[in-house]
């Protein structure tokens, strides 16, 4: 099985083009029926609250909140990193649906160690 690891540390206010084509390309993973896990670091744990979203729309891609669901929907993992999260006072209660959990470092660790790892 071919897994495929993205990490985003990107606010998506700040970068939306960068952070559209991580989700766009883990989309094509899924596609390729590829293990797919996209772990938000740093000021991309906003991404997971609802409706941080909502109305972004980078020029060359769907919007955001659009391939957000649809990573989630085709299967894709969603991780929010915890530390972070506490930093920026994202609460598990008040994030997207698709979240698959909140990790450590020692979970980014232990996928990394078997999968491709792309870092945005």
């Amino acid at each position: 099985m071919v897994r495929m690891m993205y990490v985003i540390t990107y606010d998506p206010k700040d970068k939306l083009e960068l952070v559209s084509s991580v989700f766009a390309q883990a989309i094509t993973a899924l596609s390729f029926e590829y293990e797919t896990e996209i772990f938000l670091m740093d000021r991309a744990v906003h991404a997971a609250v609802k409706g941080y979203v909502d109305g972004l729309k980078a020029k060359s891609f769907a919007p955001l909140r659009e391939l957000l669901e649809m990573y989630t929907d085709m299967g894709g993992k969603l991780y929010v990193c915890s530390p972070f999260a506490q930093a920026y006072h994202v609460q598990k209660d008040r994030c997207i649906p698709g979240v698959t959990d909140f990790v450590d470092a020692g979970m980014v660790v232990v996928h990394a160690k078997d999968s491709t790892v792309f870092t945005y």
